[in-house]
């Protein structure tokens, strides 16, 4: 009869945790500097008109 290798279920469950904390990181971040970068908005003047912006105008 073959051993058994027991399975430390406290390493895989740690492994998994933080992989999946990390790609939620990752994700939110990714996701973050794509609105910022690539982000659009809309600006009103006093006189109604309004001007659609994108990027780092939006921040201004």
């Amino acid at each position: 009869m073959l051993a058994k290798n027991p399975i430390r279920w406290r390493r895989v469950l740690l492994v998994t945790a933080l992989g999946t904390v990390t790609i939620i990181a990752i994700a939110t971040a990714f996701r973050y500097w794509q609105v910022k970068t690539q982000g659009w908005c809309i600006r009103f003047a006093p006189n109604g008109t309004q001007k659609v912006l994108s990027g780092n105008d939006c921040l201004k």
